[in-house]
């Protein structure tokens, strides 16, 4: 009788521990839900080499900041940023929706998992400054959004500069210390609208190299040097690696 008892015991703690172990796996992840809102500055498609297509969409909140997310096709189209070629079924960006507002939900962006990827942003604006992906890329992932880094290209390019000129600029905003520049009329700019304003031109954006709508940097008015500028007399002396 004793050693039933005991056995019905065993029996019934087990299940307990079983019932609250069970409970604990079946509770979701708690996740970060707020959603990721902000305006959109380009929306580009990429095919994987396992033929695996994917949409990423470049935006800027409301405090200026960029980021691209990846989604998946579906939630593209649910979001009505792309279509589907009705011969191909191929996805096909929305235009319309450049500069229009989007509300995503976080749990469906993809996470970049090849530490090697190259964002397409970065391909773009090394195609378009001529410049080096890897490098573009790399101010990326420092934290650096991607209309800053097409500012910090187009101030570079006006200050007769390379990529690595663009990364010193990205490392003076961070830090607030513009005294390793000078402006044409021989000041210093003390801060960054200020920097901006004498050199960029308002058209000078991420927004138009997208888009396409822009000259390319060579049509470009160039700033007098300032020591951190392109050797004109021996080619354009890219920096392969950030500052």
């Amino acid at each position: 009788m004793f050693k039933t008892k005991s056995l019905a015991t065993i029996l019934l703690v087990m299940m307990i521990l079983f019932a609250q172990v069970s409970t604990v796996l079946a509770a979701p992840t708690a996740q970060d839900t707020t959603p990721i809102t902000g305006t959109i500055q380009s929306i580009t498609t990429e095919t994987d080499a396992n033929g695996v297509t994917t949409v990423l969409v470049t935006l800027t909140d409301d405090q200026g900041a960029t980021q691209t997310v990846r989604l998946s096709v579906d939630t593209a189209l649910s979001l009505g940023l792309v279509t589907l070629d009705p011969a191909t079924n191929e996805p096909v960006v929305d235009e319309t929706k450049i500069g229009q507002t989007v509300e995503i939900d976080p749990t469906t962006v993809i996470p970049e998992e090849e530490q090697g990827f190259l964002n397409p942003i970065s391909i773009l604006l090394a195609a378009f400054f001529s410049e080096d992906a890897s490098v573009i890329n790399g101010y990326h992932e420092d934290g650096f959004g991607f209309g800053v880094i097409a500012q910090a290209l187009w101030m570079s390019n006006k200050l007769n500069g390379d990529v690595s000129t663009a990364g010193l600029i990205l490392e003076a905003k961070k830090s607030g210390n513009y005294s390793a520049f000078v402006l044409s009329d021989g000041s210093t700019p003390t801060n960054w609208g200020q920097f901006k304003k004498a050199v960029l031109d308002k058209k000078n954006n991420l927004g138009v190299i997208v888009s396409g709508h822009s000259d390319s940097p060579s049509d470009q008015q160039l700033l007098p040097g300032n020591g951190h500028g392109k050797d004109k007399n021996n080619g354009k002396g890219k920096g392969k690696n950030k500052p």
